[in-house]
């Protein structure tokens, strides 16, 4: 994938998702031109527990977010 195209994607992610912000994603190709990108961030609760927070997001090769989906 076009690192100016993951920038800009991530800004948007980042911008949707707080929660992960300057989280570096993990990109796996899924098909010809579709590309799986995964942010992954941890955060502690105030009785000292860690969140796991995933974001997934599926992205053409020409930077258009398909879809997205969050777990906790």
């Amino acid at each position: 994938m076009d690192p100016q195209i993951l920038q800009k994607v991530c800004r948007q992610i980042y911008a949707r998702f707080p929660q992960v912000q300057g989280q570096k994603p993990k990109v796996k190709p899924q098909a010809e031109e579709i590309y799986l990108l995964v942010f992954e961030s941890r955060a502690t609760t105030a009785d000292g527990k860690t969140l796991h927070h995933t974001v997934r997001a599926t992205v053409t090769k020409t930077g258009k977010i398909i879809k997205t989906s969050t777990s906790r």
